[in-house]
């Protein structure tokens, strides 16, 4: 198991430090072979301050590896969890890290996304901690029952809930939909860090299969209003230093409002895009320098899709 300590920001990642121009975006791909990383180097995990800790993991398709992230947040009185992984192998690897972490027991497990790459591995973690207190919104408890997910929350946040935990505050809320229908973030008020689980998805192409585009902007914008230094990204890398977290969150923020805007003006044009199968308004999309995010190929197509979803009035309330 590899594991990355941080002890400041001039130690941040070098494969991830920021870029200067658009011309270099290249290298912010999120593919973990752009950066020479092989499966065997997952999971890790890094602390972002002290007694905060990034942990990734790795989600993969026959197109592309990145990763799926985790925040553990490590107090005098127990453990915060926020999002799981995929599958069982991955959630013992996260009971181990968790271990070797700290020996404090997990008190509570926010389920920020209601993906499956977020939730698969929670039954791992609940026989492993049967104490701990799961928590979403009520949106995704909805979803999550529907799925007959194995796991489901017993406590609900649709605005938000403060955790305290020895001397830690630990902020559950919900900024707005984006990804799901139910997002939720955590924020840590003393140390400025956001936890953004899929509302982020650092260097990736915009996924939308169940998004809500525009108020995915607004929410997005809600999170970058507030005291914040150091970003989480749900997928994507999470090392580096705060600023650049930063700019990738401004970055990919921009990228989910041109989203919104191809899609109002192919739809305006009568461009069709009927499914993400069936869409020739893709080829007329200027996606910039935002067709070389990785997953770029595939989720263009299916963000444009939700997108005209969105225009039509269609999407789910």
């Amino acid at each position: 198991m590899k594991i990355l300590r941080l002890a400041t920001a001039a130690l941040a990642w070098t494969l991830m430090a920021p870029v200067a121009t658009h011309a270099a975006d290249a290298a912010k791909s999120a593919d973990i072979a752009h950066h020479g990383l092989k499966p065997s180097d997952f999971p890790r995990w890094h602390q972002v301050v002290p007694n905060v800790y990034a942990y990734e993991d790795l989600l993969t398709t026959p197109d592309f590896t990145f990763t799926t992230n985790s925040l553990i947040i490590v107090t005098t009185d127990g453990v915060v969890l926020v999002d799981g992984q995929d599958h069982d192998e991955q959630g013992t690897s996260l009971v181990a890290a968790i271990k070797e972490i700290t020996p404090q027991p997990l008190k509570y497990v926010v389920i920020a996304s209601d993906h499956g790459d977020h939730v698969n591995a929670l039954p791992v973690v609940k026989e492993a901690f049967p104490q701990a207190v799961f928590v979403s919104s009520t949106a995704s408890l909805k979803t999550m029952t529907t799925l007959k997910r194995p796991v489901l929350a017993t406590e609900l946040v649709d605005d938000k809930q403060t955790l305290k935990l020895g001397n830690t505050d630990i902020q559950i809320l919900n900024l707005g939909r984006g990804h799901t229908g139910g997002d939720l973030v955590v924020y840590l008020p003393e140390s400025k860090v956001m936890f953004m689980s899929e509302l982020y998805d650092r260097n990736i192409f915009p996924p939308m299969i169940t998004g809500y585009p525009t108020e995915w902007v607004s929410t997005l914008k809600k999170a970058q209003e507030m005291d914040v230094t150091w970003f989480i990204p749900g997928h994507g890398f999470t090392g580096g230093d705060a600023a650049s977290l930063k700019a990738d969150l401004a970055d990919f923020t921009k990228a989910v409002e041109l989203v919104v805007s191809e899609g109002k003006r192919l739809h305006a044009a009568g461009v069709p895009c009927a499914t993400e199968k069936d869409c020739p308004a893709n080829a007329q999309a200027n996606w910039g320098h935002y067709a070389d995010f990785t997953a770029a190929a595939g989720q263009a197509p299916r963000a444009l899709a939700r997108a005209y979803t969105e225009i039509e009035g269609k999407l789910p309330k």
